[in-house]
């Protein structure tokens, strides 16, 4: 019940409201590779992914490009689900992956029955929209030592620090690990950064 609680779509529902969902979730485990949907799957629920990570992309013409990595605890394929139709990317496992599935015919009853909840969905579709549009803009507007540069900010917290890890870097912008690396050696060159081992400091 905890899992759900720290999520924000199901922060203000009852003890018994959270319980009758624990009811209906579905416990599933992935190894490093596997895909957990696909864009040629039906979206006839959402994931809550619970341990590992995992990577959210899009294939065009052979070509991959990441959209998103979500580590937990974080819900995925939402979109897919209250739209109905197929999952609008395709889900895979960067590591050991655990995750719960909750069908979409209980996401629509408890939706009806809590109109606030209503709300937070269209929230949280928003976010993940402006998420989207930031990634178009990175991907035909700045070069990559801006793009890095960019990510770490958005990542930082309040003492300006990130773990970087830059394979994963790498994956959320679209870019090859040379191109992050040289991009953070660009970026201690000009004093904007400074890195020890996988965290980077921002240097204001």
């Amino acid at each position: 019940m905890h899992i759900l609680r720290s999520l924000p779509l199901f922060s203000t529902l009852e003890d018994s409201e959270l319980k009758e969902i624990e009811n209906v979730l579905m416990s599933y485990s992935y190894d490093k590779g596997q895909i957990i949907f696909s864009s040629y799957d039906g979206a006839n629920g959402i994931y809550i992914l619970t341990k590992g990570k995992v990577k959210l992309y899009k294939s065009f013409a052979g070509k991959e490009q990441t959209i998103r990595i979500f580590s937990p605890v974080s819900m995925m394929g939402e979109a897919g689900a209250l739209k109905g139709g197929n999952f609008p990317a395709n889900a895979v496992a960067l590591d050991k992956v655990q995750v719960l599935f909750l069908p979409k015919e209980k996401l629509t009853e408890v939706i009806r029955k809590n109109p606030d909840i209503a709300m937070k969905m269209i929230g949280i579709l928003s976010e993940r929209l402006f998420h989207l549009v930031g990634l178009v803009e990175n991907l035909s507007l700045k070069d990559a030592v801006s793009r890095v540069y960019d990510y770490i900010v958005h990542k930082a917290d309040q003492n300006g620090k990130v773990e970087f890890k830059t394979t994963i870097v790498a994956m959320e912008l679209g870019l090859t690990a040379e191109t992050v690396s040289r991009a953070i050696s660009q970026l201690k060159k000009r004093g904007k950064v400074k890195k020890e081992g996988k965290i980077v400091q921002l240097l204001y």
